[in-house]
């Protein structure tokens, strides 16, 4: 349904945008037919397919089946300390719907693309493939969220059900947000009035870091403040998002052998356990 939705956003442009041909002569409908095709096939896996069809049953496993439950993991300790000390059943607006956002992001580039090929003829298969290459990030992280929430049996703070680990909020967020800071960050590479100022340039990267992933971070600590999850609920999901996010763009976008992945470690500090990660801008 959200698909069909950012489908009819995009072909209800409004009917007065003159429809321009391009030098070889085709029309805005078969630029949008063969720029989108085009970009489809450029992020296209046979192994997706079976993924795309297990993703539009999502609604069928969705339920608390305990029968499914393989694994039980009770939180620790200290997790419940932590969730005793800052969960307060509610909703905030980290709670919201985790696809208002995906679903914006989804729907800007095609209807960026398709504005650009009815209003001249400037090739859009590359704006297309990304935003594909999205909805692809977005379709293996919800599967990889929903197998483990279905295997695993931990029952939130709340005791609303038994599908605590890991965090799909917190994952869908990371995932979006890490896809769209390595846009940000080669759209910043490239941009050429950019060349000469590389402080600008790292200034720039390190604020669009910030922002996505701390909106990220705040979703994964409001999952928490609603009692809804547990630190290792959030940090899983957390780190599940970035991956899948950076090495999908990485097997499509990236143009070395890079990769962009933050690098995480763990310690103690003065007997205080510690969490870190660094990334390079």
């Amino acid at each position: 349904m959200r698909l069909l939705t950012i489908v009819f956003i995009f072909l209800l442009l409004p009917a007065s945008v003159v429809a321009q041909e391009r030098s070889d002569g085709t029309s805005w409908p078969e630029r949008i037919g063969g720029d989108a095709a085009d970009g489809l096939l450029a992020v296209a896996e046979w192994y997706d397919a079976p993924v795309t069809l297990l993703y539009l049953a999502r609604n069928y496993y969705k339920a608390d089946n305990p029968s499914t439950k393989l694994v039980s993991l009770p939180p620790a300790a200290f997790e419940r300390t932590i969730a005793e000390a800052l969960g307060t059943p509610g909703n905030s607006a980290g709670s919201l719907d985790t696809w208002i956002l995906p679903t914006a992001v989804f729907g800007s580039h095609l209807l960026y693309a398709a504005t650009r090929n009815i209003t001249g003829d400037a090739d859009m298969r590359g704006v297309y493939a990304r935003a594909f290459a999205f909805y692809k990030v977005l379709m293996y992280n919800h599967i990889a969220t929903e197998l483990i929430k279905n295997t695993v049996r931990r029952t939130r703070p709340d005791n609303s059900d038994t599908k605590s680990f890991f965090s799909g909020h917190t994952s869908t967020n990371f995932v979006t947000c890490a896809f769209l800071y390595r846009e940000a960050a080669d759209a910043i590479d490239h941009w050429q009035a950019l060349e000469s100022s590389p402080l600008l340039s790292a200034t720039l990267k390190a604020s669009a870091f910030g922002a996505l992933y701390g909106w990220a971070g705040y979703v994964g600590y409001s999952r928490m403040a609603d009692s809804k999850h547990y630190l290792t609920d959030v940090l899983v999901g957390a780190a599940a998002g970035i991956l899948i996010g950076n090495l999908i763009y990485d097997r499509y976008f990236s143009g070395d052998d890079m990769t962009s992945l933050p690098a995480f470690g763990a310690g103690v500090i003065d007997g205080t356990p510690v969490l870190s990660f660094s990334v390079d801008f």
